[in-house]
């Protein structure tokens, strides 16, 4: 099980870094607005589904993959929201750092859903493990496409 949610993080942490460099690459040809915007969106995306997958990669130390994740997630909003002007800065360094909590409270949710007020037995740790997995690959793929549509757009 490790190994799979291994390599989903992996495949995860280069489609960010893809996206990033080929946001980089044509940043010349945005406008303010889609730059804002392209910042906004990617930054929340790769912040939620990198801090789910190392909240699931390192359960029993919470509080530092918490704290990690944080700084993770504003790191990746300054990289996306960096690449035009300072608007986009200020909204990818926020939504980064949100997405970031908001991952780290989705794992906790996916070990213990008393949290939630959802019951224990909904289904089993493995099927709600493989659900999140897939769910984060699902999301990054989804999320790079609708990037990848819009500079054809």
């Amino acid at each position: 099980m490790n190994i799979f949610l291994i390599s989903v993080t992996f495949i995860n942490f280069f489609a960010g870094a893809w996206l990033y460099l080929r946001l980089r690459k044509s940043r010349l040809l945005f406008s303010d607005r889609f730059g804002y915007t392209a910042s906004y969106f990617t930054s929340s995306i790769v912040g939620l589904v990198a801090s789910l997958n190392l909240t699931l990669l390192f359960p029993a130390q919470f509080e530092i993959v918490g704290v990690l994740n944080i700084l993770l997630g504003i790191t990746i909003g300054y990289l996306f929201g960096s690449l035009l002007n300072e608007q986009s800065l200020i909204a990818g360094i926020y939504n980064g750092g949100t997405s970031a909590i908001m991952g780290t409270m989705l794992g906790a949710v996916m070990k213990k859903p008393a949290i939630c007020g959802l019951p224990e037995n909904i289904a089993s740790e493995q099927e709600m493990f493989i659900f999140f997995i897939l769910f984060s690959l699902c999301i990054q793929g989804i999320a790079a496409l609708l990037l990848l549509f819009s500079f054809k757009a």
